[in-house]
């Protein structure tokens, strides 16, 4: 989006630098719900949708004696996880809202509603929070307005796009290295001791869907997750079960960090750690240290509430932008009032507004034809 001498182009009423970076804020944390999981879905190695745990992973602990772990072993058969759009990732979410009905209720005009005012992934929740701190990055999202709920896709942008092609094969293979952690840390059942000789396939996918309150705002989103901690099966068609369920995260990171990539930690990676995480009641994060080489020589636990101890950031500052523009958002496409219309926003590194523009063609749309027709009633 240019909004260089483009008149569609507003201002969004948000305090974007709410927060400097390393000065107290002293307002208080926004009441927040307690994100509640209570569904799942799985994304198989063709990269379809299951309505089922089969992608699902339990927290293994290798033995001490299997350290260091070649992170490397195997690269040369990834199978890397295919072309994925932030319009696609929405719609996995809509497809599980599909095959699950009861989620919907009938309005008197007979058309359906969902017990949710935003309908969002969990990684786009992550980058809206981080946003007062953003000065490297832009980032695009669209949202449209169906039946009292709004929608929030993440849209690739041209310097996202122009990264992505200049990633060096450095770059992807210390991504894969990362997966190929998860894959020596995860096996699909619990007690039992992951098979690292397959190739591994960074297309599978677990996800859980949560539902939360944000200042009153009721949130549901869905968010990938690496593994879960219990040495029994989880029954996933128990609610009760889903509600208790406790879920780890898994990194990498450098084994003798520089001063450089500490400051990094404290000032970014942490935050992005902590706001990750904290959306989905995450209470651990696993992380292996490896050299520059791929071999990871240690493991080591975070403790997700000591990591926004003692930051530059703050967790109060982050989640009440995230109220403040969901708020705004809600005020305008509320006043738009208009279910074709889509709003895109930008967020621009360097700049303290936050921009907007009007959309109504047909390409612009986030939401697929067959989950209107569904909100309509006429399935």
């Amino acid at each position: 989006m240019s909004h260089s001498g483009n008149n569609n182009v507003q201002r969004l009423h948000v305090n974007r630098r709410l927060h400097k970076m390393g000065h107290t804020y002293k307002h208080p944390f926004p009441k927040f719900g307690l994100p509640e999981c209570f569904g799942i879905y799985s994304m198989n190695a063709q990269r379809e949708l299951e309505d089922n745990a089969s992608s699902a992973n339990y927290l293994w602990t290798p033995p001490k004696e299997s350290l260091p772990m070649d992170l490397k072993a195997g690269y040369e058969r990834v199978i890397r996880k295919t072309d994925q759009s932030g319009i696609k990732d929405l719609g996995q979410l809509l497809k599980y809202i599909y095959n699950h009905q009861q989620l919907l209720t009938a309005t008197e005009s007979k058309s359906l509603s969902l017990h949710a005012d935003f309908v969002v992934l969990r990684g786009v929740l992550r980058l809206l929070m981080c946003m007062p701190y953003e000065t490297k990055d832009d980032l695009c999202v669209r949202a449209t307005m169906l039946n009292g709920t709004i929608y929030i896709a993440k849209m690739d942008t041209d310097q996202q796009r122009k990264e992505e092609l200049a990633s060096t094969e450095r770059f992807k293979a210390m991504c894969s290295w990362g997966f190929k952690f998860e894959q020596y840390m995860l096996s699909s059942a619990p007690n039992t001791a992951p098979d690292t000789s397959l190739p591994v396939n960074e297309g599978v996918e677990f996800t859980a869907v949560f539902r939360c309150s944000l200042q009153g705002m009721r949130l549901l989103y869905g968010a990938e997750m690496d593994g879960i901690i219990s040495k029994d099966p989880i029954n996933f068609n128990d609610p009760q079960a889903l509600k208790h369920v406790q879920f780890v995260e898994l990194k990498t990171g450098p084994l003798d960090a520089t001063s450089r990539q500490k400051r990094s930690f404290n000032f970014f990676k942490s935050r992005n750690w902590w706001s990750q995480s904290f959306l989905v009641g995450i209470k651990t994060i696993i992380e292996g240290l490896r050299d520059d080489d791929g071999m990871c020589h240690d493991i080591v636990h975070h403790d997700v509430a000591q990591l926004a101890r003692n930051k530059p950031w703050s967790p109060a500052a982050m989640f009440i932008f995230l109220e403040q523009f969901l708020k705004e958002l809600k005020k305008l496409l509320e006043a738009i009032d208009d279910p074709q219309a889509v709003v895109e926003i930008e967020f621009l590194p360097h700049s303290d507004s936050v921009y907007y523009r009007v959309l109504r063609s047909a390409e612009d749309q986030i939401i697929p034809d067959w989950y209107r027709t569904l909100m309509k009633g006429e399935t």
